[in-house]
């Protein structure tokens, strides 16, 4: 019972029957007599009051006196109360802030997760998504509201996507997949999608979906096939092209030993020796090759940076003797005129690295020059697009633009009579890679020469003024 309660209850019970108000009024009744009385003097009763009338009036005072007495104690267990009320007012403030502050920390931890979070509709349409969702999209939170989550999913994937939501509300079992996803600024990214059913507030079935982005992994996991892939044609062309010279040995061995020297031969001897020679030779340098090509992206130098046009000047340097045999023509083009200037590039790697690129794309186009009457080679670097763009052109032979890709491949040789052992190429490709570029050939057929093309990481534009007169 309440301090206001337990008050009224006392006061209804108190003598007299009459109440406070009633009390009070007969004490003033009651006083204002005795006031009278005293006037007239002690002892001398008042005209037409009695002795009944002053017991009365005595009875009243006692009356009036245990109802202070009460009014006292029940505003003592008002102002009681009062506190016990204050008290439990601080503790419901205090247990609210706790309560703000613990919802504050979770929607921070709801928002800044290190994956994307979506509510979404058994229709698809986002409901909610915390900040890191809408960083994956490239869009504003609440733009991403009532938008379905299909729109954001790569067309040729959303089959994928359907049938995951599907089996979700189906059976209720947490579901995962992988789809593309494109941001709202049309780039696209690899997604990994985790699904659980649960019931909004109004008991109606929703998504809880987690997005990870997950394009790095689907990167390494893309390079790690193309790895194996790479070490299964690796280990098909070692063991074929080994092959070769070793059954030649073989075959020129048996006839030494069944007939030749039997026969003492001479002519055969000799003959069967230069086979066997021919073929020993022709497995150094496929192993001499194969070590070469193991070395790369293990035995890198110290990056330095150089300028380009020192660095092709070598380059020629040490393909001048196959150049100056077939009297071929070289050019270097490595500058562009602009507005500010002479503009040109350095390149950054390991210097001996990068001059067996150029050598040997020079000493691939001397090789592929053909019955070409005026050989040219012509060398540089482009930089009229967005990255510089190195090239080594020729007047030669060129090739059939469907096998562009497949010259760089291990012991792959277009034309089998031509020296060398198909390596080249493949080792160059390797070498470029580990500088973090890429490398590719273009031809518009037999007869109309080949120009390889490649860029390199961390290649630095560098402008040298030119005073104007």
């Amino acid at each position: 019972m309440t301090a206001r309660k337990k008050a009224k209850a006392k006061t209804s019970k108190a003598p007299g029957g009459a109440g406070i108000i009633g009390a009070r009024e007969n004490a003033v009744k009651a006083a204002g007599a005795q006031e009278a009385a005293e006037k007239h003097g002690a002892g001398f009763p008042i005209v037409g009051i009695g002795a009944s009338a002053g017991a009365h009036l005595a009875a009243l005072q006692r009356e009036l006196r245990a109802k202070e007495e009460y009014l006292r104690a029940a505003n003592e267990e008002l102002e009681t109360a009062k506190e016990e009320l204050q008290s439990v007012n601080e503790e419901l403030r205090a247990a609210q802030a706790e309560l703000d502050a613990a919802r504050a920390r979770y929607l921070d931890l709801y928002d800044l997760a290190p994956a994307g979070y979506f509510t979404v509709s058994e229709k698809g349409l986002i409901l909610e998504a915390n900040l890191t969702a809408a960083a994956l999209l490239g869009a504003a939170r609440g733009a991403l509201v009532k938008k379905l989550i299909t729109r954001f999913i790569f067309k040729e994937d959303q089959d994928i996507y359907y049938l995951h939501r599907k089996q979700l509300f189906e059976t209720g079992a947490p579901q995962t997949c992988e789809v593309r996803m494109v941001k709202k600024d049309g780039a696209s990214f690899w997604a990994r999608l985790e699904a659980a059913a649960a019931p909004d507030a109004g008991g109606a079935p929703v998504c809880r979906l987690v997005l990870c982005d997950i394009t790095g992994r689907k990167r390494v996991e893309e390079t790690l096939r193309e790895r194996n892939e790479e070490l299964s044609r690796f280990v098909y062309a070692v063991s074929h092209d080994l092959k070769s010279p070793l059954v030649t040995i073989k075959t020129f061995i048996g006839y030494l030993e069944e007939q030749d020297i039997p026969n003492r031969d001479s002519a055969a001897i000799a003959k069967d020796f230069s086979f066997i020679n021919t073929a020993a030779d022709k497995m150094s340098r496929l192993l001499d090759e194969l070590l070469a090509l193991s070395r790369v992206g293990r035995n890198l130098s110290a990056h330095v940076e150089m300028p380009l046009r020192a660095l092709l000047e070598e380059a020629l340097t040490l393909a001048a003797g196959r150049l100056s045999e077939r009297g071929i023509e070289t050019r270097i083009i490595d500058e562009m005129a602009t507005l500010f200037g002479v503009e040109t590039v350095a390149v950054s790697g390991d210097r001996q690295r990068m001059l067996e690129v150029f050598q040997n794309l020079f000493d691939n186009a001397a090789k592929f020059m053909g019955t070409q009457p005026n050989p040219v080679i012509e060398t540089g670097v482009d930089l009229s697009g967005t990255e510089p763009v190195f090239f080594v052109r020729d007047n030669g032979m060129g090739l059939d633009p469907r096998h562009a890709d497949k010259i760089f491949g291990l012991f792959e040789k277009l034309e089998h009579n031509t020296e060398g052992v198909g390596m080249g190429l493949a080792l160059t490709r390797k070498v470029i890679e580990t500088h973090g570029g890429r490398i590719w050939a273009e031809s518009e057929g037999p007869g109309r020469g080949t120009t390889f093309r490649f860029t390199l990481a961390n290649t630095k534009k560098v402008t040298a003024r030119v005073d104007r007169l």
